[in-house]
């Protein structure tokens, strides 16, 4: 029993790892900076990293399928047949060959409770996660224990082990239950150096700020009254960190910070060396702040994947500049299936299979061949990511070279006004700025993104009344993030929420139309794929609910783009500017603005 053999590891535990400002230090006070992987697809299935997405949509359909058809317990056995395979013995040594000390665990929830009987363990509770830190353990790597699947789901997305929740921020139950069994881990776990750290839920993207705050702060109280010590990880929201604020005033103790960065995957633009040279840039406004709360921080998830975008040496200059701040990493993931077999142009994975990934259907296939197929994934062989494994671990790794950009600007470097207009930071915003200069003028703004539910961002504002005519020539936006934006916008109000039609142009030139029809709706995107060169004229007539869009070269005649009828009564109408990142200010370059009455 592996639970038996941690009394008496066969082997030295690994040495207490303890929280000195930012920093982890050892008991002879050296700083230890962990470097390494996720176990993903190990507790929580995500069928795209067994190429099954089109078979089955999340762990619990899966589990759904296999207990309709063999019945709980079968079911039961089937899965733990999956966990004895998945991850083995033979993972472990070829996760340190690639000169990595820790692992992140991602779990989930329903390993160590049933829905059935809240608030009490399973029998099995703690089988594969003490296997999981003692195989580690053994082979000199640290653990972090990573709740990626909380009671009811902490967002829609599959990687929670249930779609289409997002249970957990509504309901009292959830949130208590989620609470309880930290404590649970936490007693489990309070004295075994080689976890390092409780991560008290994964992505929590389906619920707000507020309620992030919320939460965690409800697990790390239940945490601390079993465990004064480990630290515990606050994993931000998808664009920020700091709504949960630093450790001193909230009287934390040994609490540390998280983000998950996919720059060319999930924002930041397409996967390109310049959309990761820009979001290596843009990590020195984020260690400002990390600096600020003086606590650890992990990028607990990250992953180049594209070769064409730096492949393994731009994981090797990421690793480094994480590594320059002081901050943990642990990419995603130590294995995936490939569809095709191989590394390929592209990889997930540190290993993967070298043959076409075996495809099968749960549904069809018979109780043998299920288990033949999940036996199969112990032994099948693994072609390594050999590229990876050399970049990070020799001391003169092939790089790619980075194209030069301007530092970042996160201080307003002008506040002139131009006459007749306002500038406006809506949706608390970074301050922004305004240079004029005769006929032209720069626009300084910031904010995370003029979409969703809500905006935040810098506008030049005029009052309208009646229908209108808005042109304005932008001669060039700067490319400080994929997803910046300049551009026409006709506005209710100056909330947030507002209602809003927008002729937004992105760095590469592209064009699009977004709307938002009502207060606090989601805003929805028209017209996208028309790029045309800097500088260039832009043109937005509304007459009687209906606007017009147009666009010209300059000197060229005017060229429509979009049509579209809008139900909202516009107030103000100007120009934006947006960095999509509310540490730094993107400059955008107008000229020749202009807004006139129509009169019909």
């Amino acid at each position: 029993m592996i639970t038996a053999a941690l009394a008496t590891l066969a082997f030295a535990p690994l040495p207490k790892l303890t929280v000195k400002g930012p920093d982890l230090v050892d008991p002879a006070g050296k700083r230890v900076l962990l470097k390494g992987c996720n176990l993903g697809n190990w507790f929580v299935i995500e069928p795209w990293m067994l190429c099954l997405s089109d078979k089955f949509k999340d762990q619990h359909e899966l589990e759904q399928i296999l207990t309709s058809r063999f019945g709980a317990e079968e079911n039961q056995r089937l899965m733990d047949l999956y966990r004895s395979s998945w991850i083995t013995e033979r993972d472990f040594p070829s996760i340190r060959s690639f000169g990595m000390n820790v692992v992140r665990l991602p779990m989930n929830y329903r390993q160590f409770e049933d829905d059935a009987t809240p608030f009490k363990l399973r029998s099995d509770a703690w089988k594969w996660v003490d296997k999981a830190v003692y195989m580690a353990e053994k082979n000199g790597l640290y653990t972090i224990l990573d709740m990626h699947g909380v009671q009811g789901g902490q967002s829609a997305y599959d990687h929670t082990g249930r779609a289409d929740q997002n249970k957990l921020w509504d309901s009292p139950e959830n949130r208590k239950r989620l609470a309880w069994l930290w404590a649970e881990i936490a007693k489990r776990y309070r004295t075994r150096s080689a976890v390092v750290a409780y991560d008290v839920f994964n992505e929590p993207y389906g619920g707000s700020k507020k309620d992030q705050v919320a939460v965690f702060k409800q697990a790390l109280e239940a945490i601390r009254k079993v465990d004064p010590d480990k630290m515990v990880y606050a994993m931000g929201n998808y664009d920020d960190f700091t709504h949960y604020g630093s450790p001193k005033p909230n009287g934390w103790k040994n609490v540390a910070y998280q983000m998950h960065y996919y720059p060319g995957l999930f924002g930041g633009g397409d996967p390109t060396v310049m959309t990761h040279a820009r979001h290596l840039k843009q990590l020195d406004l984020i260690a400002q702040q990390v600096k600020e709360f003086n606590a650890p921080f992990l990028v607990g998830e990250m992953n180049v994947v594209f070769k064409e975008a730096g492949g393994a040496g731009m994981m090797r200059r990421t690793f480094d500049k994480h590594a320059s701040f002081g901050w943990a990493t642990t990419m995603w993931s130590y294995k995936a299936l490939s569809k095709e077999g191989g590394i390929g142009q592209a990889s997930w994975g540190m290993v993967t299979n070298p043959k076409p990934a075996q495809i099968i259907d749960f549904r069809t296939a018979s109780k043998t061949e299920i288990e033949e197929y999940f036996r199969s994934l112990a032994t099948q062989p693994y072609e390594v990511y050999e590229e990876l494994r050399t970049a990070l671990t020799s001391k003169r790794p092939k790089l790619p070279t980075l194209p030069k950009l301007a530092d970042p600007i996160s201080k307003v470097p002008h506040q002139d006004r131009l006459a007749g207009w306002t500038a406006s930071d809506i949706g608390d915003s970074l301050k922004g700025g305004l240079k004029v200069s005769n006929s032209s003028f720069d626009l300084y703004g910031s904010g995370s993104d003029i979409w969703g539910r809500q905006d935040q961002f810098r506008y030049l504002h005029h009052s309208v009344s009646g229908d209108f005519e808005l042109t304005a020539t932008l001669q060039s936006l700067a490319d400080v993030h994929g997803y910046a934006k300049a551009g026409l916008m006709a506005r209710a109000s100056l909330s947030p929420s507002s209602p809003c039609v927008l002729l937004s142009v992105f760095p590469s030139g592209e064009l699009q139309l977004a709307v938002r029809g009502e207060e606090g709706q989601e805003m929805t995107g028209l017209g996208k794929g028309l790029k045309i060169s800097f500088p260039m004229k832009l043109r937005m007539t509304f007459v009687k609910g209906i606007v017009d869009l147009h666009w010209a070269r300059p000197g060229g005649d005017w060229q429509k783009f979009q049509t579209v009828a809008v139900g909202f009564t516009p107030g103000y109408a100007g120009v934006v500017a947006l960095s999509h990142d509310n540490r730094q200010l993107v400059k955008a370059s107008y000229s020749d603005l202009r807004l006139v009455a129509v009169r019909n």
